[in-house]
């Protein structure tokens, strides 16, 4: 069986109000990975990014790691 008849499979049994969340769910995730994509490629920003700065360009982004790490564990 191929993967594309697995998904077809378990979703036939699916009631329309899970069938309508799935889909949701699929093109947010799929227009974000394209959103993501096209980001990376032409360094264009949409919406209500567009033209900001939404960082202070000095900022140290790595500033808290040695408290991160103690958070969640030193994770190697």
């Amino acid at each position: 069986m191929t993967l594309q008849e697995q998904v077809v499979q378990k979703v036939n049994g699916l009631s329309e109000e899970n069938l309508q969340f799935l889909l949701d769910m699929m093109n947010r995730f799929m227009q974000s990975d394209f959103m993501e994509n096209k980001m990376a490629t032409d360094g264009k920003r949409i919406g209500i990014a567009k033209g900001q700065n939404l960082y202070d360009h000095d900022y140290d982004f790595d500033e808290m790691n040695d408290e991160i790490a103690i958070m969640f564990g030193d994770v190697e």
